[in-house]
């Protein structure tokens, strides 16, 4: 959630469109509130939105510049435009492998609130890349959604992220992806990444982090993390690693 939200009546409606920071500093949190509460599903929840404050304030603490767009606000163009510039992002909404219009071949992605309970607009890898283009691998993208933790997601790759394990003590990218295998339920993702955000702020590693969430008490049935990248990245802001000895 990049910096302060622009008045609705000047941009957009009833939705606020976030601020960027410059290219690089910034973090994007988005999160998908419509289609996990009523009348979408049977129950009222905030859960979406602690993932979101609690993303946010870690990403805070690592030195990020944070922008968020938090239930309908997380729309397709919002995204993209936040997307774009960011080092660092958090994703919490529906993913799949999903059809590329484009070519009618399988991508990967993840759905925006849009307002909508089912059907809501795709983001998906062809357009992350054309918006990003050339800028900088993200450092760390944290994508809690079903099945863009899989070795199949095009995800990783659109962030600019390599799909391998850099083990510890062992010299890799400076980036981190972490993300969902199969179906991943919202209760258990939720003590994982409390978990995880918890140990990062703590001064672990991305991958002692992951490791540590591990063991945050979620049946296994419910949730099968994954990561890629450097385990022994510490994901501060580029503004912030001159200030600590991490990475």
């Amino acid at each position: 959630m990049f910096g302060a939200l622009l008045s609705a009546a000047t941009l957009a409606g009833s939705i606020a469109i976030p601020l960027l920071p410059p290219p690089q500093t910034g973090a994007a949190v988005l999160a998908n509130v419509t289609a996990f509460n009523r009348p979408c599903v049977g129950f009222t929840s905030t859960t979406p939105q602690r993932l979101a404050a609690t993303a946010t304030a870690a990403l805070r603490a690592l030195g990020w510049d944070v922008a968020s767009a938090v239930g309908p606000s997380f729309d397709s163009a919002n995204s993209l435009r936040m997307i774009a510039p960011a080092g660092a992002i958090y994703v919490h909404s529906h993913g799949d492998h999903y059809v590329d219009p484009a070519t009618g071949k399988r991508s990967s992605g993840f759905r925006v609130d849009g307002a909508m309970c089912a059907n809501a607009p795709k983001v998906i890898a062809p357009q992350i890349v054309a918006q990003r283009g050339a800028t900088t691998p993200i450092v760390l993208a944290v994508v809690s959604t079903c099945h863009n933790g899989e070795r199949s997601s095009k995800l990783p790759a659109a962030f600019g992220i390599a799909m391998r394990k850099a083990a510890p003590g062992v010299s890799g990218p400076r980036s981190f992806y972490l993300g969902y295998v199969g179906i991943s339920w919202v209760r258990a993702a939720a003590r994982f990444e409390r978990a995880f955000w918890r140990e990062v702020r703590d001064g672990s590693s991305a991958g002692g982090a992951f490791e540590r969430a591990l063991l945050a008490g979620f049946d296994p049935i419910d949730l099968l993390p994954e990561w890629w990248g450097s385990y022994d990245l510490y994901p501060l802001a580029p503004s912030a690693r001159g200030v600590a000895s991490h990475d």
